[in-house]
């Protein structure tokens, strides 16, 4: 069972299971290639055993087991690898749940809730140590009750894909076709330290996970549950050209069943991240608070903003951003989920 260490520049090391589990930390997901998003057949991959590829080796699922569930803490955190390959450009991953009632398989196209979201840093096999890059630990605090959930059998996924292109790092190498065919891995461990969450109620998708270019971006849904609760928000602004929304940042506004409930900047900071990024456009990691503003960073996970709600038996989610332009090519990829307490 493959573990990696916290630093970015940390060499993978090996655990037993029994080790693994007193830990409170497992793999989910152990170097699994990325294919590329514009394939229109499954690639030639069999994943490992508990793994199932979806939508041509661009999305993974791997059920939960009751074992992995009684480890899951209220710190629950996710801890992410990118064993670069040959696609060297930046790209979106993320990490989402499918929840369905025991014994029942999920399938392309069912519902999933967002958990976590990254962008890759640029990078390639022959880039030594820097071929390989641990992002961040995800916080998962607010889904621990969710995903430890033993009255259903919850899926933890892996989504991305990759795009290797004529002229990458690939080209002209000797290289098989299957080498040539995957532009990155990952690797995703599951950790904890603290008890049990206590199993929390079902989660309601009032702004699924999705590409939006309208703003406010919003909608409604149901919920299982009334009460205290809380309200995930993953979003980024994506699309370079016309002035697109990955060059910019803005002050957000969620709102939840007619309150406002938050509001947070999405302003970053790339400087730091230029190290990890050997192949990389320089100019996306300068300037980001003054003439060059971003909401991302290559390498970098995106943040999940929390905030408490009240819920009711319908809810209405809606969140608003200080410029609502959205230039033709670009779009806001978001998910709101309600979470009860």
């Amino acid at each position: 069972m493959k573990l990696t260490l916290a630093s970015a520049a940390a060499a993978c090391v090996l655990l037993s299971p029994a080790a693994a589990s007193a830990a409170g930390q497992f793999t989910v997901f152990d170097d699994i290639p990325q294919f590329g998003i514009y394939v229109s057949t499954p690639p030639n991959y069999t994943p490992p055993p508990g793994v199932v590829m979806l939508k041509n080796g661009t999305r993974y699922i791997s059920k939960l087991t009751k074992a992995q569930k009684l480890t899951l803490g209220t710190d629950l955190k996710a801890r992410v690898t990118y064993h670069a390959q040959c696609d060297n450009y930046d790209r979106l991953g993320g990490l989402f749940l499918m929840v369905k009632p025991k014994g029942v398989a999920p399938v392309d196209g069912d519902p999933i809730i967002e958990i976590a979201r990254w962008v890759t840093p640029f990078s390639n096999y022959w880039n030594g140590a820097k071929a390989t890059y641990v992002f961040a630990d995800a916080d998962l605090s607010a889904f621990a009750g969710l995903m430890g959930n033993r009255k259903v059998d919850v899926w933890l996924g892996l989504d991305g894909g990759s795009n290797p292109y004529t002229g990458d790092p690939c080209t002209n190498r000797d290289v098989t076709p299957d080498f040539r065919a995957v532009g990155f891995r990952y690797s995703v461990d599951l950790l904890s330290t603290t008890a049990r969450v206590p199993t929390k109620g079902m989660p309601s998708l009032p702004v699924p996970y999705g590409d939006y270019t309208a703003v406010p971006v919003a909608g409604s849904a149901t919920s299982n549950r009334t009460g205290s609760g809380r309200a995930v928000v993953i979003v980024s602004g994506h699309g370079a050209a016309n002035g697109g929304n990955e060059y910019k940042n803005t002050t957000d506004t969620l709102t939840v069943n007619g309150e406002v409930v938050g509001s947070f900047s999405t302003q970053v900071n790339c400087a730091s991240y230029r190290k990890y990024s050997p192949d990389g456009n320089p100019f996306l990691f300068m300037g980001n608070l003054t003439n060059n503003p971003r909401n991302w960073c290559p390498g970098a996970l995106v943040a999940a903003q929390t905030f408490p709600v009240t819920l009711q038996s319908t809810n209405s989610a809606s969140l608003d951003m200080s410029d609502a332009s959205v230039p033709e090519g670009s779009y806001y990829r978001t998910s709101i989920t309600l979470l009860p307490d």
